[in-house]
């Protein structure tokens, strides 16, 4: 298992330091991974705006969690 875990990164390191792949990471985060982490982060202060997280932290739980349900279903 050492061998198989040393061959796993080695080959990582490669392909990080490959420039190609560094320019098709970058243009993914720019282009699609930012914009819903803002999206993200707008719903998430919305919901601390609703439900004080630090006075009734159960309930912004379950209203974070209904809200990653509803997102993974499409909704």
């Amino acid at each position: 298992m050492p061998l198989l875990r040393n061959l796993l990164v080695s080959a990582a390191r490669r392909i990080a330091a490959d420039p190609e792949v560094q320019a098709r990471a970058a243009d993914t985060y720019e282009h699609h991974v930012k914009p819903r982490l803002a999206v993200a982060r707008e719903e998430f202060r919305d919901l601390a705006a609703e439900v004080d997280p630090v006075k009734d932290p159960l309930t912004f739980a379950k209203r974070v969690g209904q809200r990653i349900r509803d997102v993974n279903k499409g909704g």
